[in-house]
């Protein structure tokens, strides 16, 4: 018996187009914001907010009380500047940092002072530290370009710490032009070829003890190990200054100790060759590596920090 079906169709449900608005609520609603605004709760939740520059500074312990966790004497000084000093004899360990107890480890007597000057809301950001001790030396904090800071030898200039090589003809050093041509000579390709006034007095660019020394093609060498993986060697000297050093191997030489001197003429050259980890490194670079802050910014930051 065949079924039939049919389509069954239910009576849509249309909604109204008007709304019931909740006009009780929004007018309870506003009542509530009116009171809370009057009795300043907006202003309450503002403070209570943790803006930026609103931070209480009263929470950071002051300079005094910073200096004395640290077993320091604490000082004022101008400009805002904090001072915390010590003593240090035997122990380090009371020094808030690593590079104060470096510092600490070069006195030469039983005992000596170093004073450690920051920003009286920074005890961290140190400007300078001074090491009182047979002599006195000053280590600079420096801002660089890329806004990093670098520990400077107040008297030398260099990186400290670190090596502190110095121009091996001194002030009778002559420059050289930029457009020199090292084309064609390839001994000069692992040298330096620097100028001085003639018969200029020769010394080592670091101290450290003689590797070998004797003559080659370009006259008088010597050969020095600087410790630190650091070699350097002079050739074209003109003659040995024999009555102040002896050139064995393992003698020892320092930064004052004349090795010879360079040619009678008026402008002589002697030829350096400086290796590191067993790499020729140029003259120049290693130089600047060990110098990262020129002389004139030096001097302004000592005048602008009143040392």
């Amino acid at each position: 018996m065949p079924v039939e079906f049919s389509e069954y169709r239910c009576k849509r449900k249309y909604k109204s187009g008007s709304h019931k608005f909740p006009l009780f609520r929004l007018i309870l609603l506003g009542l509530a914001l009116l009171l809370a605004y009057y009795l300043g709760f907006f202003s309450m939740v503002v403070e209570m907010l943790p803006l930026p520059g609103t931070d209480d500074a009263s929470d950071k312990p002051s300079w005094k009380v910073t200096c004395e966790k640290y077993s320091g004497t604490a000082f004022d000084l101008d400009g805002n500047l904090g001072q915390c000093s010590w003593i240090v004899r035997d122990s380090m360990a009371e020094l808030p940092n690593s590079f104060l107890r470096y510092v600490a480890s070069l006195r030469k007597g039983p005992a000596s002072s170093i004073h450690w000057v920051a920003p009286v809301g920074d005890f961290s950001k140190a400007l300078f530290v001074l090491h009182e001790d047979s002599v006195s030396r000053a280590y600079l904090h420096i801002p660089m370009a890329d806004s990093s800071l670098v520990w400077v030898d107040a008297s030398t200039g260099c990186r400290f710490p670190g090596l502190c090589p110095k121009q091996p003809l001194g002030w009778s050093s002559l420059s050289i032009s930029d457009d020199f041509d090292f084309s064609g000579q390839e001994a000069l390709l692992a040298m330096d070829k620097l100028r001085g006034i003639g018969e200029a007095p020769v010394r080592p660019i670091l101290s450290g003890k003689v590797l070998a020394a004797g003559k080659d093609s370009l006259g008088y060498f010597v050969e020095i190990d600087h410790g630190y993986n650091v070699t350097s060697k002079m050739s074209g000297l003109f003659r040995y200054d024999k009555d102040s050093v002896s050139f064995e191997p393992g003698s020892l030489v320092d930064l004052h100790t004349m090795v010879g001197r360079i040619a009678p003429r008026d402008s002589s050259a002697i030829y350096l060759t400086i290796r590191r980890n067993g790499h020729f490194v140029r003259w120049n670079e290693f130089f600047a590596e060990s110098h990262p802050v020129d002389s004139a910014k030096i001097s302004k930051f000592k005048e602008q920090i009143g040392l």
